[in-house]
């Protein structure tokens, strides 16, 4: 047994006030972080999509309703939610690498042995959804570390103008990670079961995170920060966070190093002050648009494959559980380069966050009426709108997404738990919901796409007059 003493004095969680917290990444290493960021998003949403891609099948196998479709696979958000804030406030304390390490290695786990906890829940004495909701929950503690720790670890290393860019291509990831665990996952439900699908996951997100791993500890890009902090004064590098490249005080006796320092470090960042952002109408209007973006997104996400498994029972899995997500996985990756460039035109980064979160979710919502009021006995057709409505959500990538370095750039980690969570509420109350309004309704989508459509609606107009792209704390 390990006593708690000695993990109390074991050195990994202690705060960092390294030289290598601190240093800007060079180009080489901005472009290795980035590609395995992008990976890292890339299994992690793969993981996550699974189990909507399995949920018919495991249904039927297990003798679960809609209701217990929708509670299975919202409480999944329930654990990834209530880690948010704390995630972002270890990762900007401790560092997002030593936290990730970790957390990473419960959701790989819990993913690959899904299936086998699964069976053993079914085969309980009492309520079988007990264990299969614990396994869910603990996959969603272990999976809300990963974004906070990956926008603290960001934003500490590359320049304000970097952050936004690195940011949403990295994220981009996430559409890719469901791309494949659609079209591979179909292909696997076809021929093998679901099982194999969570297992191929698992050994996915294993081989990833070992690359994390040599990454973290790549001994020439440490001993390059290393005997770079050499150079200069021991006061320069105390500080334990840091996030961006701000200028330092002129020291009289250092006059030629400061110059060179700060192209490397930044100051810390004192404590957030969250009185001013939670009483700042435009960080609400923020919050509104990614709360009402996300509960779209992940009440596709979440209920598609069961919405064409119900209304067109001979669809092909591989047809509906990959084009629609091509969509965002495309307009994800150039929604940066499309408001970097409207940025490059003269515009306010206000007027580039509202213009392309308002399209994001118009479009949403123009696509989700249309397709509830659309009648048709070929299935290509709802998967053309959904394809379309995927791809509208992908322009989110160059508004609210990233706008979290814009209104709190010293304190990007804590910020974004903290606002991520709201997304990630949607996870449990609108996937929860859109399940009790279909068992209770008798499968009646329309309601369910019209109720998401308005809310939609809603988070554009909030944020199109409220959102900002300003500093606020």
């Amino acid at each position: 047994m390990i006593s708690l003493k000695k993990i109390k004095e074991s050195k990994f969680f202690e705060p960092e006030d390294t030289f290598q917290a601190h240093k800007l990444w060079s180009k080489t290493e901005t472009r290795l972080w980035t590609i395995n960021f992008f990976i890292g998003t890339c299994v992690l949403y793969a993981s996550r999509a699974a189990l909507p891609i399995c949920a018919t099948v495991m249904a039927q196998e297990y003798g679960w309703n809609k209701a217990n479709s929708g509670t299975v696979l919202s409480c999944f958000f329930w654990g990834y939610a209530l880690t948010q804030v704390g995630a972002g406030k270890c990762a900007d304390r401790y560092g997002g690498e030593k936290i990730l390490s970790f957390t990473t290695l419960i959701w790989i786990f819990l993913t690959f042995f899904t299936p086998q906890l699964f069976d053993i829940s079914y085969y309980l004495p009492f309520n079988s959804l007990f264990l299969v909701m614990i396994v869910r929950i603990f996959t969603g503690v272990g999976q809300g570390f990963h974004l906070p720790c990956m926008a603290s670890m960001i934003s500490r290393h590359l320049t304000l103008t970097e952050k936004s860019r690195v940011f949403g291509f990295t994220l981009g990831g996430t559409h890719l990670g469901t791309v494949i665990a659609g079209g591979i996952g179909s292909i696997l439900l076809d021929f093998f079961g679901w099982r194999q699908l969570f297992q191929f996951v698992g050994i996915l997100s294993f081989i990833w995170w070992i690359l994390f791993k040599r990454l973290v500890a790549n001994k020439s890009i440490r001993s390059k920060i290393y005997n770079l902090g050499e150079q200069y004064p021991k006061p320069y590098f105390k500080a334990k966070n840091s996030f961006d490249s701000l200028p330092l005080k002129e020291n009289p006796n250092n006059k030629g190093n400061n110059n060179k320092i700060n192209q490397h470090i930044s100051l810390p960042p004192v404590e957030v002050p969250w009185k001013t952002l939670l009483t700042h109408k435009s960080f609400w209007a923020a919050v509104v648009a990614q709360y009402s973006g996300a509960n779209a997104y992940y009440t596709m996400f979440s209920w598609l494959p069961s919405y064409f498994h119900d209304n067109y029972p001979d669809a092909k899995g591989f047809v509906f559980n990959v084009i629609p997500s091509l969509g965002i996985v495309v307009t994800s990756i150039i929604a940066p380069t499309i408001a970097a460039k409207i940025l490059a035109s003269g515009k306010s980064v206000t007027f580039t966050r509202r213009i392309m979160e308002v399209f994001s979710l118009l479009g949403i919502s123009i696509c989700l009426i249309i397709v509830s009021l659309t009648s048709t006995t070929n299935y290509i057709v709802p998967v053309l709108i959904f394809t379309m409505a995927m791809s509208f959500r992908g322009l989110h990538h160059g508004g609210v997404a990233v706008n979290v370095p814009d209104f709190a750039p010293n304190h990007t980690g804590a910020v974004f738990g903290l606002f991520n969570s709201f997304s990630a509420v949607t996870g449990f109350v609108g996937v929860y919901f859109a399940g009790k309004i279909l068992q209770i309704t008798g499968n009646n989508w329309s309601l369910v796409f019209l109720f998401t459509a308005l809310q939609s609606i809603i988070g554009a107009i909030v944020y199109g007059f409220l959102g900002t792209g300003n500093r606020i704390i």
